[in-house]
């Protein structure tokens, strides 16, 4: 919900619902793995016993007394296939579950600063834009450019009328077998919303041959703020040995707050629940097949993280009201959000081919309630003739969302290796706006003409897709991969409006495109664990009709698909007999038509127009120096600028900077297993992070963008080990930083006070324990 671009005055009402409505629309060897095939040529067959246990091989920290002399063997499912991730020729980072189960990670603010290249323009928990190269238009970014899958399904909305840009889901880590990112463009795999690259949530499957269970329960305490708690719980059974698995695992969480509301004297009011369960089914009739049933459960709840914000002046960025103080009408500020997947996968291997299907069902319901009353108080009111009247918009969004996908691939050990593949998707959303009127002080509804209702929907989106690649071994060294996918996508869409603010509206508009992507892969092994590749790869967000402009004001009724090409150049190395990993990542990528948010004739709308290259630098490291102790680094340099002016109604100049993406990012860790006394053992760890400085949105107006200031932080660990529990405490944001991850004004005015800043969490100390049985 974003101000700062609107003009002042009766015009800069009616494009400040535009712009609203914009903005509420866009923020381990493993056996017979369902989501690919084994990479038999390099992993042993000896090692397919158990997905979940090669689970806790990748990824459990070891105890002193077994803890490794190396860094072991990473396997992802990057390329929907399972490789090592020495092998795979891009750019991906593996995120291992255990590892963000000691580090206290439950959500992207947690471990996104890991990830080379990932960035996140966050007004809250549940309103977060993932960012990876560079790669975004801003805040209110209407569509996502960095997909989200679950396992081998895509998950979230793939258009701007199910706010697919900023209700990014946030899926708690627990009892996840890693979690993926594949930096840079994954169109041709993929498909639409890969711009930037994809985020893939990997769980862990059923164990069909060992039960085991844990559970674990957790406090903490917030500096300047609440306090939370945790409770965890995950069951393994096998139900036929060896053939039938179930496992499921649930959650919750009741995470602090931190900003009081100083208008309604209320403490912590962006303080959330979070709750969650994940069940598996794994049926293995034969060592030739598996079918992998699935269902996943998440609800966040909140009173106050609509209104997330602290008030802060817009020149000096220092709080107008004291630290983590916001000055919001009474009876705002609800935000609730519900994800809800199911999926069916099937894998068989055929001798000459495998053959995949993924079907998958998932919906989200969101309702959010924002004060807008600093916006639209000063201009209503006088018209009203009251004294304290405040103004919300209640917003509603429902997504429905059904995925089928069929390929096969050949098995790896062919000079000509091949996969073909066939994409559906469906989506079925509604939008509702209601614009509320009552008293600011104690929140009784005042009874007003009718200010604004808006109705979006049906939206429907429907997405056809055929891809395929073939990757020819020239040598056991040289490999060259070249794929292709064509796309054809239909949406349409209407609208029914009403009221003081927006007028009476009533259309269906139609939208149709069909983009390819291609892709052309040469890799070069100087041996199994040194490998350089070439990687030049195409991505594109789909169009659609335009939100928001009713038909005969001039505005364009549809914009069309945004598109780039990234050209990178990696280099991956595994040296001192697996004690180091290295890799580096060079990329200079072009984006054209971009989708950005204008306004026209008093509505704002998606357009598309200027062009913007992005290029960065990509390093990651880990060693093993002695036994028990492992270091990391990584960092990032990414440069992305407009390489022509915005279109009209947008003020961004060739050179600009894009927003919100810093210069330098950079992360350190370390962790240390050690022995204690008989049958004890100790953990601690820690890490620190650097954000550089970004620069705000594009304005619709002329003026200075905002400079939003660079952040660090610390966060430390340490815990034992004794038998099968675990007791840990940490500390997050040890130095108690006030990072700030958006800022935006309050008012319709975009050089007026207050503005509104988004804050990481304060310093954060808490103490966990948990058994396995």
């Amino acid at each position: 919900m974003e101000f700062r671009h609107l003009q002042y005055g009766r015009r800069g009402i009616s494009i400040a619902i535009g712009v609203a409505l914009l903005g509420s629309f866009g923020v381990a060897a493993q056996p017979l793995d369902p989501v690919g095939p084994d990479s038999t040529a390099r992993v042993a067959a000896s090692d397919r016993s158990s997905d979940a246990a090669v689970a806790d091989q990748q990824s459990r920290p070891a105890s002193s007394s077994t803890a490794p002399t190396d860094l072991g063997t990473v396997v992802v499912t990057a390329n929907k296939r399972s490789e090592r991730l020495q092998d795979v020729p891009m750019a991906v980072s593996a995120l291992q579950g255990q590892q963000l189960e000691r580090e206290s990670a439950v959500n992207f603010a947690d471990y996104a600063t890991r990830v080379p290249g990932l960035n996140v323009i966050s007004n809250g928990q549940g309103w977060t834009q993932l960012v990876l190269r560079g790669i975004t238009s801003g805040s209110g970014q209407g569509n996502a450019t960095v997909g989200t899958y679950i396992d081998d399904a895509p998950y979230g909305s793939s258009t701007v009328y199910a706010a697919g840009g900023v209700l990014t889901p946030d899926i708690d880590p627990d009892d996840l077998q890693r979690i993926e990112v594949l930096r840079g463009p994954q169109g041709t795999l993929y498909g639409s919303n890969t711009l930037g690259g994809l985020i893939k949530f990997v769980t862990t499957p059923p164990d069909t041959s060992t039960a085991s269970a844990r559970v674990g329960a957790g406090y903490s305490s917030m500096s300047g703020g609440g306090s939370g708690f945790s409770s965890r719980a995950m069951a393994n059974l096998p139900l036929v040995e060896g053939k039938l698995g179930l496992r499921v695992n649930a959650y919750q969480r009741n995470d602090p707050g931190y900003v009081d509301n100083s208008n309604t004297g209320r403490s912590d009011v962006n303080g959330a629940k979070v709750s969650g369960t994940r069940a598996q089914v794994l049926w293995t009739p034969s060592d030739r097949v598996s079918l992998r049933l699935s269902a996943l459960a998440q609800n966040l709840s909140s009173d106050g993280l609509a209104n997330v914000g602290v008030d802060v002046d817009r020149d000096t960025l220092r709080p107008l009201h004291g630290d983590l103080q916001q000055d919001r009408a009474a009876g705002t500020g609800l935000f609730k959000i519900k994800y809800r997947m199911y999926d069916a996968s099937l894998n068989a291997d055929m001798g000459w081919a495998r053959f995949i299907s993924s079907s998958t069902y998932s919906t989200e319901a969101m309702r959010s309630d924002v004060d807008y009353t600093q916006a639209y108080g000063p201009l209503l009111n006088p018209l009203f003739g009251l004294s304290n009247g405040g103004y919300a918009l209640d917003n509603t969004i429902t997504l429905g969302k059904f995925t089928q996908e069929l390929r096969l691939q050949s098995p790896e050990t062919q000079t000509l290796e091949w996969r073909a593949g066939v994409f559906y998707t469906r989506e079925h959303s509604h939008n509702f706006q209601h614009m509320a009127s009552f008293d600011a002080t104690t929140g009784v509804p005042i009874a007003l003409p009718q200010l604004a209702d808006i109705g979006v929907g049906p939206a429907i989106f429907t997405e056809w897709a055929a891809y395929g690649d073939v990757t020819w071994h020239a040598t056991s060294q040289l490999s060259v991969l070249v794929g292709a996918r064509y796309t054809k996508d239909r949406t349409a869409y209407t609208q029914i409006g009403d009221g003081l603010l927006v007028g009476p509206t009533n259309f269906t508009t139609r939208g149709s495109d069909s983009p390819t992507t291609f892709l052309f892969n040469p890799s070069y092994k100087f041996s199994d664990d040194m490998m350089a590749y070439v990687r030049v790869a195409s991505g594109f967000r789909p169009g659609g009709p335009n939100v928001g402009v009713p038909p005969g004001l001039g505005a364009p009724l549809t914009f069309g698909p945004d598109k780039l090409v990234s050209y990178e150049l990696g280099f991956k190395s595994t040296v001192l007999d697996r004690r180091m990993t290295f890799d580096v990542a060079a990329f200079y990528i072009d984006w054209s038509k971009i989708q950005l948010t204008v306004s026209a004739g008093g509505f704002g709308f998606l357009g598309n127009g200027g062009k913007a290259k992005s290029q960065g630098l990509e390093a990651a490291w880990q060693f093993a120096p002695a036994r028990g102790l492992v270091l990391s680094a990584n960092a990032s340099w990414t440069d992305p600028k407009l390489s022509a002016d915005t279109q009209e109604g947008l003020f961004g100049y060739k050179g600009d900077r894009l927003p919100y993406v810093p210069k330098w990012n950079a992360s350190l860790g370390i962790d240390y297993d050690f022995p204690l006394a008989s049958g004890w053992s100790g953990f601690v760890g820690g890490n620190y992070r650097f954000i550089g400085s970004r620069t705000s949105d594009f304005r619709a107006v002329p003026g200075p963008r905002k400079e939003v200031p660079s952040y660090d932080g610390v966060d430390l660990r340490a815990g034992v080990n004794y038998g099968n529990w675990t007791i840990k405490a940490y500390v997050k944001n040890l130095t108690n930083e006030r990072g700030i991850t958006a800022i935006g004004a309050q008012t319709t005015d975009p050089d007026a006070n207050p503005f509104s800043a988004s804050y990481i969490s304060p310093r954060t100390v808490g103490v966990s324990a948990s058994v396995d049985f």
